[in-house]
């Protein structure tokens, strides 16, 4: 017996029309299922509008590739496409946090590339498009709250500032969003 390659996107409607609370014509899941390609594999989505459903963020492994984070809006009569980002070989995790104290979300992925830990923060735009407010990497990242209960992140690395024969010396440095960018904050 041979077996036919199914498109994702009937899978996709399949798993949701069986879920308990998962309903067939929700919007995000119509705008994937009519965005992803036959050899896509989705690993993630989430609505980054829930009350409307016109904007979804979608981790997706292309055939053979890297994952990437996409995000996908409706425009008009059709779903497009409108930002696309690809940042280590294995994804981890993705949440909605407003970092930047402004009252509206933003997107933090992180991920994995060799033996480093990779933090983005992906931002939209009054005009409709994505922007990378902060990207960096290092051996530990962590999320943690500062004063006032503001976003800091606090990434570890190796120095590499150790002698022959030592073990390897590592230091921490803190970010937090100065109203323009992520700057160096001074440790507490």
């Amino acid at each position: 017996m041979t077996r036919r390659a199914t498109h994702p996107a009937v899978l996709l409607l399949a798993l949701a029309a069986g879920c308990a609370r998962g309903r067939p014509d929700d919007p995000a899941l119509l705008a994937l299922a009519r965005a992803l390609h036959p050899g896509d594999r989705l690993i993630l989505a989430r609505v980054l509008d829930p009350d409307v459903g016109d904007r979804v963020a979608a981790v997706v492994r292309p055939g053979g590739a890297k994952p990437e984070l996409r995000i996908y809006e409706r425009r008009g009569n059709g779903d497009a496409l409108v930002h696309t980002v690809q940042r280590g070989e294995l994804f981890h995790n993705l949440a909605l946090e407003d970092v930047t104290g402004d009252g509206q979300d933003e997107i933090v992925s992180t991920w994995t590339g060799g033996h480093l830990e990779i933090l983005e923060v992906t931002a939209r735009a009054a005009d409709g498009t994505y922007a990378t407010l902060f990207q960096n990497a290092g051996q530990e990242i962590e999320r943690r709250y500062g004063p006032g209960g503001a976003v800091e992140f606090w990434i570890t690395s190796r120095t590499y500032e150790e002698k022959a024969g030592q073990p390897p010396s590592y230091d921490t440095t803190v970010y937090r969003w100065d109203g323009k960018a992520f700057s160096e904050i001074k440790k507490r």
